[in-house]
């Protein structure tokens, strides 16, 4: 990505965080660019493909949290959710716009299938781990299932559900109710050390 790309799509995710995908345009993105229309289209011919470009720069962003930051306490994890929570909110005009996208964006949609299913498998393994280790304890398979669907769904929607809550510019001091959330969800399977991890990620965010 050169320096012209970077400087269109770290404006438009300003404006779309802004305004929502839906209501910025890319000629109100070149006038506040300072380029023509057909300059942007160069590097960009559709919104559709800024956006797909855009949702690419997230996913990759989450893989590089994922990558530095293993999992091997209930702690980790816990903290590895605070970054990825954040990440989400820089990135919060995809989370907000999400339905619309899969409907309207073709290459979005295709993506995001395999992009899915690999954030599942993943949470998959660090349940595994989490039990392996001893930060928690699982009565049957269906606990786990429950578990790991709710944090996938928590993780998709948090956004959603506190814009609904309150406004939009609010929306990072919403972010600690609903980790806090995350937590108290692992309080049922949690052994004593894991409920340890929970009131030590508790206390760090207030």
């Amino acid at each position: 990505m050169n320096a012209t790309e970077e400087k269109i799509i770290k404006r438009a995710l300003e404006i779309f965080n802004l305004k929502g995908i839906e209501y910025a345009g890319m000629r109100e993105l070149a006038a506040d660019l300072g380029m023509r229309i057909g300059n942007l289209t160069y590097y960009f011919p559709t919104k559709d493909d800024l956006v797909f470009r855009l949702s690419e720069t997230y996913s990759e962003s989450n893989s590089q949290i994922h990558q530095d930051f293993p999992v091997k306490s209930l702690y980790d994890f816990l903290k590895m959710s605070r970054l990825l929570f954040e990440n989400g909110l820089r990135y919060q005009c995809l989370h907000l716009s999400m339905v619309h996208l899969m409907e309207q964006n073709p290459k979005m949609s295709e993506k995001y299938e395999g992009v899915r299913n690999e954030r599942h498998a993943g949470l998959h393994r660090d349940m595994k781990i989490l039990a392996e280790n001893k930060y928690l304890k699982f009565s049957s398979d269906d606990d786990e299932l429950l578990i790991i669907s709710s944090n996938s769904i928590q993780n998709r929607f948090w956004l959603s559900e506190a814009v609904l809550s309150e406004k939009r510019q609010n929306l990072g001091s919403q972010m600690n109710y609903y980790l806090k959330m995350k937590a108290h969800l692992f309080r049922p399977y949690a052994t004593k050390k894991g409920l340890s991890d929970i009131e030590l990620f508790l206390g760090e965010i207030g």
